[in-house]
């Protein structure tokens, strides 16, 4: 959601409708902290990668016996 496209209604005396403006922002702050959370995660994965570039990695096998996996 866009906060330019967020309309609000006037209540009969012209004022805007506080309680509608406090609804809207909560959205609008709720998605924007959950992109910023997206971003943060894919920057950590992407120093994740450039920390661990040319290591071996963990086996399948070791894997799962580690977690359990039975298959």
């Amino acid at each position: 959601m866009n906060a330019t496209a967020v309309k609000t209604k006037s209540r009969p005396d012209g004022l805007p409708d506080i309680d509608r403006q406090i609804r809207n922002a909560k959205v609008v702050l709720r998605e924007l902290r959950d992109t910023l959370e997206t971003l943060d995660d894919r920057r950590e994965l992407a120093r994740a990668k450039k920390r661990n570039a040319g290591k071996p990695g963990t086996e399948w096998k070791s894997v799962k016996k580690e977690f359990g996996f039975d298959f």
